[in-house]
């Protein structure tokens, strides 16, 4: 029997919205890297809006998205903002004035990185369970151990109870927190996800630079015990806050089976270009947070502890807003070009300003130019990613590249003070030593760059 006109035309429309459906989520793909969930579907037994919602899962952009970017941004301004890498600068200034004044700078150094390494050894493993058990249980308990982590702070007294607490404990919290905050845009954003992605990594940059200033001043005023007291305090409401607001858009349906290792990757040169990419740039990378404040009471010692702390929380300000505008630019010129630049942009930096200045407008022009660049290949990361490999493979990637990062998060900043103190309080070897790290590591980067894309002024 022949099919009704009617029903013809109601099949032919379905195909039609379906066939446009597919091709603005291809536009969109190409936009940001990320390839949508497409999937069969029998097309004579769905209605046409449900048929659309099946073929293509397309995030809100906006919306809800808004409230948990803001709880992912408090996560990370409170966690990894003061433990893994931007408020140290001052706490170590403090502990080598009051508290620890016979540690070396090397030692001290390492302090401040262990937290770092832990966390770097460990995100895998809850990013992967997070991604089959859900995010939030994850979520609390790292809010909660990070909170137990600073109580504990008020009342260490010897250099191995920060060890441990700053260490391995501060480095598990964070390990339950920064993989999860950094993965929950792609949940909710495509066509601003660098853009959502930054904000969440300048979070960290944002808290780091509040508490560079208040926790300095509580320092002075009130005393290392005191100080911890208070911020655990804040820390903890904070968190609390920010755990209602966060929310997946993935059912539980939705997640998948854990695959520890991707081993494809290791026979791929691209992986290894962009591993080693991360590899030289982190090693470069933390010698200015650590040591400017060190540097500007070195350079000028008439500087009150406030002063001497301010080009560190400058350099955090100014972070946080280079975090959130590259991003919103490789949304546009590609998230591989603009990673490139910046690293490039960073290293460039270190050699050729912080070797330079003296005074302290000079210390505080290199602290606003540095913090704009340093830290963006780090929220540039999971669009890099997703654009060399696609966003089925990112949770995998995700882990390996933090593997990459360990050698510098442990050794980068503890070698920089060695060759500060064997040198005799040499700045130009420092800035040397990490700046040119840097510019390997952009170098490095270029391989995976034109393997994937020959054209120059491709956007990729």
């Amino acid at each position: 029997m022949d099919t009704p006109r009617s029903e013809k035309t109601h099949v032919e429309t379905e195909f039609t919205q379906v066939d446009k459906a597919l091709k603005d989520a291809g536009a969109l793909s190409a936009a940001t890297s990320v390839a949508p969930s497409l999937r069969n579907v029998d097309m004579y037994e769905k209605g046409g809006a449900a048929l659309l919602e099946t073929v293509v899962d397309v995030p809100p952009d906006g919306g809800r998205g808004w409230l948990v970017i803001l709880g992912c941004v408090i996560y990370s301004a409170a966690t990894v903002g003061w433990g893994y890498v931007v408020v140290w600068g001052v706490t170590e200034q403090y502990f080598k004035e009051h508290v620890f004044p016979d540690a070396s700078d090397s030692v001290l150094s390492t302090l401040g990185s262990m937290s770092g390494i832990f966390m770097t050894l460990l995100s895998v493993i809850p990013g992967k369970l997070a991604d089959r058990y859900g995010y939030k249980p994850f979520l609390a308990a790292g809010g909660i151990i990070w909170t137990i982590s600073m109580l504990a702070c008020a009342f260490s007294t010897k250099l191995w109870h920060f060890f441990l607490v700053m260490g391995p404990v501060q480095g598990i919290a964070n390990a339950l927190v920064y993989p999860l905050i950094v993965a929950l845009p792609a949940q909710w954003f495509l066509k601003y996800r660098g853009l959502a992605t930054g904000m969440v990594v300048a979070g960290s940059s944002i808290g780091g630079a509040v508490s560079s200033l208040l926790f300095r001043t509580m320092l002075s005023s009130l005393g290392l015990q005191k100080a911890f007291a208070i911020y655990t305090a804040i820390d903890g409401v904070l968190l609390l806050a920010a755990w209602f607001m966060i929310s997946e858009r993935r059912k539980p349906t939705q997640r998948k089976e854990i695959i520890w290792i991707d081993r494809s990757f290791f026979s791929d040169p691209v992986f290894w270009s962009y591993g080693l990419c991360f590899f030289f740039t982190v090693f470069g990378y933390l010698s200015p947070v650590f040591f400017l404040p060190t540097f500007a009471k070195q350079q000028l010692p008439h500087l009150s502890p406030l002063l001497a702390a301010l080009p560190v929380t400058m350099l955090n300000f100014s972070a946080a807003t280079g975090r959130t505008l590259i991003g919103f630019v490789a949304d546009r010129v590609g998230p591989v070009n603009a990673m490139w630049s910046v690293i490039m942009l960073s290293g460039l930096t270190q050699m050729l300003i912080w070797s330079l200045v003296s005074n302290y407008a000079g210390i505080m022009a290199f602290a606003i130019l540095y913090g704009f660049v340093c830290g963006c290949f780090l929220s540039l990361s999971p669009a890099v990613s997703a654009q060399l490999y696609g966003s089925g493979r990112l949770a995998g990637l995700s882990g390996l590249m933090l593997l990459f990062n360990l050698p510098g998060n442990s050794a980068g900043a503890p070698l920089g003070g060695a060759i500060l103190s064997a040198i005799g309080g040499n700045w130009l070897a420092v800035s040397l030593y990490s700046g040119s790290l840097q510019i390997v590591g952009a170098t490095v980067l270029l391989y995976a760059r034109f393997k994937r894309e020959p054209k120059v002024f491709s956007c990729y």
